[in-house]
């Protein structure tokens, strides 16, 4: 069991730890933007964000790296559904055999290794990443957002000030407390860092014990995502692929069948 809730800390978060950074990036933020300014990239980026619809299929193919103080590993991940949940995802290992399935939904998340044929659940997408000892101010649902790209459900709508971040970026603090906390992004406990396109570059979480950057765009979304917890736990994400089929999956497809002599457990709660 050991061995799958490594991967899935890994999936989960998808996770959080690159073997090539080991350190935050350092925000400068040195003064207020000026307000004219500031508005018109947060309205380039919310246009862009706007955009990409959450109700549509999908396919992602990523590598990825992670670290932790017990562990560091490479492999690979597919990811796909149609819009919302439920998501399906495979970790490949070295030669591309599948080492852990996924499956997230709104109720339930369930991974499976089939090596062991054991599988554990959980009915909190967060506590999964705080029982792999990453405890991040996000589930593996809003994990699933960030490599699909879909900031709308991960930022707030509305910012609360804005900062010239470096020589030409614009830092932007959120609201400390949503509105609705249920349905609300979970992002908020941060800095989101625009370039002047509206481009997302860096969040960093207050106290910068988290941070996201985003790297090498391509067609408005980034191929390299880094994720840094801590100062010993990172990830490193490669996109490979990243599409919208035409045609949506078969429900088939988003389904976890378990053989039956599955060993199917609840994840421990925390001590």
């Amino acid at each position: 069991m050991k061995r799958l809730l490594r991967l899935t800390s890994v999936v989960s978060v998808i996770l959080l730890l690159s073997a090539c950074a080991q350190h935050a990036p350092q925000l400068r933020i040195d003064q207020p933007a000026p307000q004219t300014e500031a508005e018109q990239v947060w309205a380039k980026y919310r246009a862009s964000a706007e955009r990409r619809s959450t109700e549509v299929p999908f396919s992602i193919s990523a590598s990825f790296r992670f670290k932790t103080p017990d562990s560091s590993n490479r492999a690979s991940l597919r990811m796909w559904g149609n819009g919302n949940n439920p998501v399906r995802i495979d970790i490949l290992g070295p030669f591309g055999s599948v080492v852990a399935s996924l499956r997230i939904s709104d109720s339930r998340s369930v991974i499976f290794e089939p090596d062991s044929k054991r599988a554990v659940y959980s009915d909190s997408g967060q506590e999964l990443l705080v029982r792999m000892g990453l405890p991040v101010p996000i589930s593996v649902q809003d994990i699933v957002a960030l490599l699909r790209g879909n900031y709308a459900d991960l930022f707030p709508k509305m910012y609360d000030t804005a900062y010239v971040e470096g020589t030409t970026n614009i830092a932007y603090t959120f609201p400390t407390q949503p509105e609705n906390k249920k349905s609300s992004p979970k992002l908020t406990d941060g800095i989101l860092v625009l370039n002047k396109q509206g481009v997302p570059l860096v969040w960093e979480q207050k106290g910068k014990s988290m941070s996201i950057s985003f790297e090498e765009y391509d067609h408005g979304l980034p191929d390299k995502i880094r994720v840094i917890a801590g100062t010993e736990r990172s990830a490193l994400f490669l996109i490979k692929d990243r599409s919208n089929p035409v045609v949506p999956f078969e429900a088939q497809a988003l389904e976890l069948t378990l053989p039956p002599d599955t060993k199917l457990e609840a994840m421990r709660p925390m001590p």
